[in-house]
């Protein structure tokens, strides 16, 4: 029996001093590429998201409320795609009420009909308002309860920090939202194929259900500017938002997208941010890759001292 202790004793010695070296040869686990934080932006609040994780990875005063001017459309334009897919088709609802808007307007009348879908084209790349409360009343019902509706879809989607007061982000005390949760909204309405394709349209053709023929140019300067992958979303300018931009763009498979409120150089900045969003991406691809190529050995021993990361677990 003595014997037998014995040999445990010198087994689990043996064990210790063999782990002990193995710890001391064992290489740290691989560790994540930090990158300098964003470069600097004229934006009085910005946010960065992937829009396929949901990850924000940069951001400046995101959580500011702010006023979303017409970047407010991509709310309005998810609900009608989800809410009011059974319509799409249908000729939409036009009320002396989204002929008076005031704004940028497509020029709707009765007299010439649109889809609710073409409704949502003119509203999305003209930013016509009037196109905006006519998709309101046409989904809704009524104005007032399509405007429940965005602080309902708001909310489910995380928009925490928002309150939607129309369909088209005319200024208003009770209509605002933040750099981030705009951000939320729109990586949740890139989700939606039929969403991408309006979005990323440079023009578009439009042909009333009367037969009037007329090319609708959309007015996002940044799909034309030759930036690789870009595919959306929506410019806003109000004189209390200032110069506003919802912008995305897809690599091989990786979606960025960036919100710039209040940004006199949104332009510029909107290609700064997305190269950053892209940079991270790599530098994320370039981590999981060095994790996976970890020998089993290293990650049980790193695994035994604490070392290893959560994203080697399981």
């Amino acid at each position: 029996m003595k014997k037998l202790l014995a040999l445990l004793v010198l087994a689990v010695v043996f064990a210790g001093i063999a782990f002990g070296i193995l710890a001391l040869i064992t290489p740290e686990p691989p560790k994540k590429r930090e990158l300098p934080p964003p470069a600097e932006t004229g934006a009085v609040s910005a946010a960065l998201i992937d829009g396929n994780t949901g990850e924000m990875l940069a951001d400046k005063e995101g959580n500011l409320k702010s006023y979303p001017a017409s970047t407010t459309k991509i709310l309005t334009c998810i609900i009608a795609l989800e809410e009011g897919k059974d319509k799409l088709e249908q000729n939409a609802v036009i009320t002396p009420r989204a002929m008076k808007q005031d704004g940028t307007n497509l020029g709707i009348r009765p007299d010439m009909p649109l889809t609710l879908h073409q409704m949502l084209y003119g509203m999305m790349l003209v930013s016509g308002n009037d196109s905006a409360v006519a998709t309101a009343e046409t989904v809704g019902g009524s104005y007032d309860r399509f405007i429940e509706m965005m602080n309902e879809k708001a909310a489910a989607i995380g928009a925490k920090n928002s309150h939607f007061a129309n369909p088209n982000g005319l200024t208003n005390p009770n209509h605002y939202t933040t750099a981030e949760d705009m951000a939320k909204i729109a990586a949740y309405a890139m989700k939606n194929p039929a969403f991408r394709d309006i979005v990323k349209r440079k023009t578009y053709p439009m042909t009333y259900r009367n037969g009037i023929y007329r090319n609708v140019v959309n007015r996002n300067e940044f799909l034309s500017s030759g930036y690789a992958g870009a595919n959306g979303i929506k410019t806003g300018m109000t004189e209390a938002a200032g110069d506003c931009l919802v912008a995305s763009a897809e690599r091989d498979g990786k979606l960025m997208i960036v919100v710039l409120y209040n940004d006199s150089k949104r332009w510029q900045d909107v290609k700064t941010w997305l190269d950053y969003g892209f940079t991270a991406a790599k530098a994320e691809d370039e981590y999981q890759a060095a994790l996976a190529a970890e020998p089993a050995i290293y990650k049980f021993v790193n695994r035994a001292l604490g070392k290893e990361p959560k994203e080697a677990h399981g």
